[in-house]
């Protein structure tokens, strides 16, 4: 009996395993688009200038599949965020945050 409760969790954990790399591949992607557009506004690139520049396809923060995204988060970071948390590195409370929820 417990071999079997043993191997049930082996397997729960080997097959939980790559569903967490492959979430967590994704957080740190999002978490570039966040880290970009927070780099924007501290540049003090328009809201506006920042999407046309992260949806041109030329930005390599911005993976292909979340050009949809974009303007949602680049509405987050420039009317959420004050300028503090801006410099207290948005993108990787980002990925803390999407990798344990």
């Amino acid at each position: 009996m417990r071999f079997l409760t043993a191997f049930a969790i082996v397997a729960a954990a080997s097959a939980a395993a790559p569903a967490f790399a492959g979430k967590k591949a994704e957080c740190e992607l999002q978490a570039a688009i966040v880290t970009r557009a927070a780099e924007l506004r501290m540049e003090r690139k328009s809201e506006k200038k920042a999407v046309a520049i992260m949806t041109s396809g030329e930005d390599e923060a911005v993976a292909e599949k979340y050009l949809p995204a974009v303007p949602h988060i680049v509405d987050w970071v420039y009317n959420s965020l004050s300028r503090k948390q801006l410099k207290q590195d948005p993108g990787a409370a980002y990925l803390d945050t999407c990798i344990n929820n």
